[in-house]
């Protein structure tokens, strides 16, 4: 080692000419996220539309699992009622909070 620094050739491989670079800019690239949800506008809509909808699933869900073990327990003391309501208290605001976000004032 002597201690100096070579530079690459310059090849045409390595030129990259300026209508090329405006070309790869120019292009949006979906990764496989984006794929998924979609991009820009697309993307903050199908987001919503996700939380609301998983919302539902899993409320529902909790819901019927908490119906169902009603018909097998022993008296343990807790009302079904107030049980769905504690479930559901939790996922009402994050569905209203979805909505508010998706209809609230635009740009």
């Amino acid at each position: 080692m002597d201690g100096t620094f070579n530079l690459p050739e310059n090849d045409k491989k390595n030129v990259i000419e300026n209508n090329e670079v405006g070309a790869l800019t120019d292009k949006e690239i979906a990764g496989k996220i984006a794929g998924h949800i979609g991009t820009g506008r697309n993307a903050k809509d199908s987001f919503i539309w996700m939380t609301i909808t998983w919302s539902f699933y899993i409320a529902t869900g909790i819901s019927i699992l908490i119906f169902t073990r009603s018909f097998f327990s022993v008296s343990s003391g807790e009302s079904l009622m107030d049980s769905l309501v504690q479930i559901w208290s939790v996922f009402v605001p994050i569905i209203t909070l979805a909505l508010g976000y998706a209809f609230g004032k635009g740009e």
